[in-house]
């Protein structure tokens, strides 16, 4: 829950929470305080959730199956391909500009 809370806004943390996993309020304070360990539901639903990937990566610490390392590698060609689609937009945009 630590790496949740540190990816949460610091304004009410547990009503972020609250709002991405639809989980109750009471327990998602709870959860972010401690006092209460994280159940099923909001670790599904935090998977589920924009922060899925760093939840995941979290929960597997430093297990390393050949699934989970070949499921890595992936992502970091999927955020590779992403960043060479944004480069190459940029330097069109920028191209376009010197023939205006």
């Amino acid at each position: 829950m630590q790496k949740v809370q540190n990816m949460l806004p610091r304004s009410k943390p547990a009503m972020h929470l609250h709002l991405l996993t639809d989980q109750p309020l009471s327990n998602c304070q709870k959860a972010l305080a401690g006092t209460r360990a994280e159940n099923l539901d909001l670790v599904t639903a935090l998977l589920r959730s924009e922060m899925g990937r760093e939840v995941l990566f979290a929960l597997m610490g430093d297990a390393r199956p050949e699934w989970f390392s070949k499921y890595r590698k992936q992502l970091d060609v999927n955020a590779a391909f992403r960043d060479l689609h944004e480069a190459k937009r940029k330097v069109e945009a920028l191209q376009q500009e010197c023939h205006e």
